[in-house]
């Protein structure tokens, strides 16, 4: 008796001693008791900041699902997508909230809910659009850049140089070409250089004396070269101002550079289109970067662009191409989460409530 009554007093020891280490495992995996642990980013529109609370499509479809599941939750908010996939695979968190796309490399370390939104990239350029005054202001704006001006005093001095050089040396030979007076002198110089230059010499006129002939020589020959540089430069001017233009799908983009969030799975497609990436870490600088000129477009998901270039009332933004590279996006959860099955349910029947419906006009515009 006394042994078995040993036996029984172990077992209820060992019962409540794996209880106990369920209920911490439970802790564990959503934080505080009773609380699932939200992972976010502020992106307009899924998830941001707004009036002291989080909104958008994403954060607003989680709060209706949150209510539906009988879910309490806290809420934090990380910079990049990158650091909720991290924060989900280390398990400090639970639930990554916005606009996250289901990629294969994803899913080898955490788990996705059922799709939420289907969205893609799409390529934003910069000249596209304005009135017919602000594309000529803009255009000038472009020819007057450092390189060029650059250019033009280099051929402006050099022009002055050697006018006054043929002017030292016929004014004495040749006065009646090149008159005795300094300022006279040199403005029959310019106009023999500039003539030069232009149409190769100019009618009845020319240099007679040894030295004058010489210098005519040499500045015909520079003038090949100064006018091939001037004609480079306004070449790579035009072009590289014009190159935005040419884009027009993803074909168009290796080479080029180009914008966009920094951690995104748009990031690495890039990468290896061999596009130029320039990473920025919110949208709002990928399109500074875009009207400054620093780059030639901008490629992300396509519906945070459209709702980007519609808050923006820019008429010189312009979308161009179809969506392509078409993704899902969902709500990310940790490896074999027990939340998945019970917030899919509750997805599904959210979506044929219509409240995905009525969060897509609200923020898209969209109607069924």
């Amino acid at each position: 008796m006394r042994h078995r009554a040993l036996f029984l007093a172990l077992l209820l020891l060992s019962s409540a001693t794996l209880g106990g280490a369920q209920s911490q495992a439970a802790t564990a995996s959503t934080g505080a008791p009773g609380k699932v642990r939200v992972v976010t980013r502020n992106l307009e529109p899924f998830s941001f900041e707004a009036e002291g609370k989080q909104v958008g499509f994403a954060a607003e479809l989680w709060d209706e699902l949150a209510r539906a599941t009988k879910l309490e939750y806290e809420i934090q908010t990380v910079a990049t997508a990158q650091e909720i996939i991290e924060a989900i695979e280390d398990r400090k968190a639970d639930v990554g909230v916005g606009a996250i796309s289901v990629t294969s490399k994803r899913e080898e370390v955490i788990d996705f809910s059922q799709p939420f939104y289907e969205s893609g990239l799409q390529i934003l350029v910069a000249g596209g659009g304005g009135s017919g005054v602000d594309q000529i202001f803009g255009m000038l704006k472009n020819l007057f850049n450092p390189k060029l001006i650059g250019a033009f005093l280099l051929l402006l001095g050099t022009m002055l140089t050697i006018s006054h050089l043929i002017w030292i040396h016929e004014h004495k030979v040749n006065p009646d070409q090149w008159p005795e007076h300094y300022k006279a002198g040199l403005w029959e110089s310019f106009w023999w250089t500039i003539s030069t230059l232009l149409v190769g010499g100019a009618d009845n006129k020319g240099p007679v004396g040894v030295a004058g002939r010489v210098i005519a020589i040499v500045w015909m020959l520079l003038s090949i070269v100064l006018v091939s540089l001037l004609t480079a430069s306004f070449t790579t001017t035009l072009t590289v101002n014009s190159l935005r233009g040419d884009i027009r799908g993803p074909a168009d983009l290796p080479g080029r550079t180009v914008a966009t969030v920094t951690g995104s799975t748009t990031e690495n497609w890039l990468t290896e289109k061999g596009a130029r990436v320039r990473p920025f870490t919110a949208i709002g600088e990928c399109l500074n970067a875009l009207k400054s000129g620093e780059v030639q477009a901008v490629v992300y998901d396509a519906p945070v662009l459209q709702y980007e270039v519609k808050k923006s009332d820019d008429a010189t933004l312009q979308l161009v191409g179809p969506v392509f590279e078409r993704q899902n996006y969902a709500f990310a959860l940790q490896q074999d989460s027990d939340l998945r099955e019970r917030l899919n349910q509750a997805l599904l029947l959210l979506n044929e409530q219509g409240v995905g419906a009525g969060l897509r006009g609200k923020y898209f515009g969209e109607t069924e």
